[in-house]
């Protein structure tokens, strides 16, 4: 709420400059330096709130995409959980019908064991002593001793041998279960952790709507400033034309003799702050910080201070409807009327107004309108 309370109160303001003041929007080139001065500091102060949100929605952007890869790796944690888990299902019911199945076979063998016994009790049948106390001899007692024993030792076996199959498969089932259970843990872990990823998603797409909103509220503001710089020209053009100054003759010189590094050529292109296709009404000379920026042309100071997205800016008229423009400087050494000499040192390169780094912004204009410097240099 505060910045738009502040978006609101810049907005209010240039509107009032533009209104108010530009209709007398100077009488002299000394009061057209003051009625712009005002301008430009509140299209300074939008243009570092634009900057401000941009930031900020480059690292909100950032911090969706990073939501987004975490969102997906969260299901796909999910997908392998639950994978897990029905193979669990399927171990814990396969274990269910193994011991169901061992359990029965057990009990076949018991009732099988009991009912020889009762067979024999009930038939009057021989008990296993009698059958050895009827042996004929030592050795036919041996050999009978021998033959119960076998039918012992095989049921005593076999209900051993299936109480065994059915002890492991009830410790299977019982770790299956466990297994079961931690993965439930693991994936109310990965549900929990999949929400919370999902309100900060929202969150953030919540304040990327905002930034949006207020990028869109500043760029408006941006683009009432720019129709006040065009307003600006035609005020340049009609001191130009009241002066009847003649163009001083010759060639224009270099800007920053010895850096001839074009970093932006004049013509459309992608504005690095505005982000969007404008015309670059001039070229970028590469030049370091502090580099001595020196006047094209013999002429008059008609503007020297903050100048918007210029920065601390100089404009020169050369008579003829030719000026030139020095933006974005670090330093000015000249003022508003000051006759200059052509190669004279009139600022000091910067990165002021509306820049990503040191250089100087050169234009040439012809009856205020920008056009390519370079025709000039051919």
């Amino acid at each position: 709420m505060g910045k738009k309370r502040r978006l609101s109160a810049i907005i209010i303001s240039c509107i009032f400059i533009i209104a108010v003041a530009l209709p007398v929007y100077a009488e002299d080139l000394g009061s057209l330096e003051k009625k712009l001065n005002s301008v430009n500091s509140a299209m300074n102060k939008a243009q570092k709130e634009l900057k401000s949100v941009q930031t900020q929605k480059k690292g909100v952007s950032n911090e969706l995409e990073q939501l987004d890869v975490e969102i997906d790796k969260t299901e796909n944690e999910l997908e392998q959980i639950n994978i897990l888990l029905r193979e669990s299902e399927e171990k814990i019911k396969q274990k269910e019908e193994e011991l169901k199945q061992a359990s029965e076979e057990a009990e076949q063998q018991f009732e099988m064991l009991q009912l020889r016994v009762r067979t024999m009790y009930e038939d009057g049948n021989a008990t296993y002593l009698e059958v050895l106390f009827d042996s004929a001899s030592f050795a036919d007692f041996v050999s009978r001793l021998e033959i119960v024993k076998e039918i012992v030792d095989y049921d005593n076996n076999l209900l051993a041998q299936l109480r065994g199959i059915k002890d492991k498969i009830a410790e299977a089932k019982e770790i299956a279960e466990q297994e079961k259970v931690n993965r439930e843990k693991i994936k109310v872990r990965v549900v929990t952790v999949k929400e919370d990823l999902r309100q900060k998603q929202v969150s953030r797409s919540q304040l990327m709507q905002r930034l949006t909103q207020e990028e869109k509220e500043y760029q408006k503001q941006m683009d009432a400033l720019e129709e006040t710089s065009k307003q600006v020209e035609k005020e340049i053009k009609r001191l130009q034309e009241q002066n009847k100054r003649k163009y001083a003759g010759g060639k224009l010189e270099w800007p920053t003799p010895g850096v001839y590094n074009i970093t932006s050529p004049f013509g459309n292109r992608w504005h690095p702050i505005l982000k969007k296709n404008s015309l670059h009404t001039g070229v970028d000379i590469g030049a370091s910080s502090g580099t001595a920026v020196k006047a094209a042309n013999d002429g008059q100071v008609i503007l020297a201070g903050w100048n918007g997205g210029y920065g601390k800016c100089v404009i020169i008229d050369h008579g003829g409807g030719i000026a030139t423009l020095y933006a974005h400087n670090s330093t000015l050494l000249v003022k508003v009327g000051q006759e200059v000499k052509r190669g004279q040192t009139i600022s000091k390169v910067g990165s002021t107004g509306w820049s990503t780094g040191p250089h100087l912004h050169y234009e040439v204009r012809e009856n205020g309108s920008p056009v390519n410097p370079m025709k000039y240099y051919q």
